[in-house]
């Protein structure tokens, strides 16, 4: 596609109304991102409610994914015909109904349809704040406005699961879907009193274009979602999807290459500065939403703890990175953005690393710090990554590159999950074959354990016992083995951090 966003018709508005403007943006941005991931905690719930067998219920969280996926590269040619402001209103109108009735389901079909419903809107929602932003803080205030940006798109997703564990445990699952209501309709009427009409472009849509891309990119998110849990190509579903999802994206982007006025402008890739940083954001995500997902897991899984400590020992990471985001937002005028990106990824590495030292019985300072070392890494390298995808580009295409942008991170995201899940699922089962394979009734350790957990030889508990504690070791390991790539995956980033251009970004 080559037209996009998407210069206010009006007068620029003023400071003030510009961070009247950002506050509606973000808090739309809260409500997606949490909603990605608050809903997980309660699977087991509704499981009961809607009459649905483990593996029906995740797709609850498929739908949404997939529907995220789909939209994210169609909102530049939606606002482009729409205009901003009218696409923004729609897009949070849509998201916060489908909330409302996502709440009131009473089936899993209903549910799932809603949920796709959800993830389409608000991926919308995402994409037009980040490049409405671009637009409206333009030179040395941009760094401070993606830092917020940034800071909203880290921490929100981190703590949906905490919070969707205390929203469910003390008012309901169906109370994770009205909590948006009031924040929507907030967010929605603060819009429309401030955002400005952006030129509307007649355009014609390219419709294959837009076929493929949905295939291939809609089938490529419910194979990263679903296939842990179908066993991969075991299944005949995950074989033929994938299928699609390769033919589909292939096709898409040679004829992406071939032609003008495509869905997606791929030509955009020609900028090294938008190129580099694009890639990077989409590795970076392989990485960071999968430990974000995991360590909630074995806190809780493991650990043994509750929701709310879980949420209070990760607080501090998000803290730290938010902190963190707004120094940088300050500073990268005045140093290299790559100064910035190669201390955060080594210091992301190094807090990876430090994680692969877990045990069951560390303390929760060993939780605390290395989260501190990680906000930190987070911070110093999401705002200069963002700065610099747009810093060479025309805003005339800002809306194209955040979907763009976008995209990357979205698949990164999926991919680092579907991998994490995929390792930990494996390697746990080979740890549980190699410990178990050493243990029987002549094992010198055996009496030890036994004297230790006060059980006698011919007490019926005791394989039970055993066989818990050598799957909770097994699942340990499992997740060291998780930790233990990603952080190779982080430091495996410091070459491609290198490819960013060495300059100073101007102020203006």
């Amino acid at each position: 596609m080559a037209a996009s966003a998407i210069h206010a018709t009006s007068p620029a508005p003023s400071q003030e109304h510009r961070w009247l403007i950002s506050v509606a943006l973000m808090l739309a941005m809260v409500m997606v991102l949490l909603d990605m991931t608050v809903v997980s905690v309660a699977l087991p719930y509704m499981m009961g409610t809607l009459a649905a067998t483990p593996n029906r219920i995740t797709w609850v969280l498929t739908a949404y994914l997939a529907a995220t996926a789909i939209a994210i590269p169609l909102t530049s040619h939606l606002a482009a015909r729409f205009g901003r402001r009218r696409l923004f209103l729609i897009s949070i109108s849509g998201f916060v109904v489908a909330s409302g009735l996502c709440g009131a389901s009473q089936t899993l079909a209903e549910i799932v349809f809603l949920r796709t419903l959800q993830g389409g809107f608000g991926a919308l929602m995402v994409v037009l704040a980040q490049s409405t932003m671009v637009d409206l803080f333009p030179g040395k205030e941009r760094g401070r406005a993606m830092a917020i940006w940034g800071m909203v798109l880290m921490v929100a997703p981190a703590m949906g699961p905490v919070l969707g564990g205390f929203i469910t445990q003390h008012m309901g699952w169906r109370w994770l879907f009205y909590i948006n209501l009031p924040v929507g309709i907030f967010s929605l009427l603060l819009g429309a009193a401030t955002m400005q009409e952006s030129k509307r472009k007649n355009l014609s849509t390219d419709w294959p274009g837009l076929l493929l891309m949905a295939i291939g990119v809609g089938s490529l998110q419910i194979v990263l979602s679903r296939g842990n849990e179908d066993y991969w190509f075991d299944s005949r579903f995950i074989v033929a999807l994938s299928i699609l999802a390769v033919f589909g994206i292939l096709i898409f982007l040679l004829r992406g290459w071939m032609i003008a006025d495509n869905i997606i402008n791929l030509h955009l890739f020609r900028d090294r500065s938008f190129a580099t940083a694009t890639l990077i954001t989409g590795v970076f995500g392989l990485g960071l939403f999968g430990t974000t997902a995991m360590q909630p897991l074995m806190l809780e899984g493991l650990l043994n703890y509750m929701p709310e400590t879980t949420g209070w020992v990760m607080f501090p990471r998000g803290v730290a990175s938010a902190v963190t985001m707004m120094i940088v937002g300050r500073l990268i005028n005045r140093y290299q953005p790559r100064l910035f990106i190669v201390n955060g990824v080594l210091l992301t590495g190094i807090s990876t690393w430090i994680m692969t030292s877990y045990s069951l019985y560390i303390s929760p300072v060993w939780i605390i710090y290395p989260g501190i070392i990680r906000g930190i890494g987070m911070g110093m390298i999401f705002v200069p990554l963002t700065v610099i995808a747009f810093d060479t580009l025309p805003l005339a295409v800002s809306a194209e590159a955040s979907g763009i942008f976008n995209l990357a991170r979205t698949l990164g995201n999926s991919i680092g999950i579907a991998i994490d899940g995929t390792v930990l699922t494996n390697e746990t089962q080979v740890n549980w074959n190699q410990l178990g394979g050493h243990i029987n009734t002549f094992s010198a350790a055996l009496p030890n354990w036994l004297q230790a957990s006060g059980l006698a030889p011919q007490d019926p508990r005791v394989w039970a016992l055993l066989g818990q504690t050598l799957f909770s070791q097994a699942e340990m390991i499992g997740f060291l083995d998780v930790f233990q790539w990603i952080t190779i995956l982080f430091f495996c980033l410091l070459p491609m951090a290198l490819l960013i251009p060495r300059r100073v970004l101007p102020t203006s």
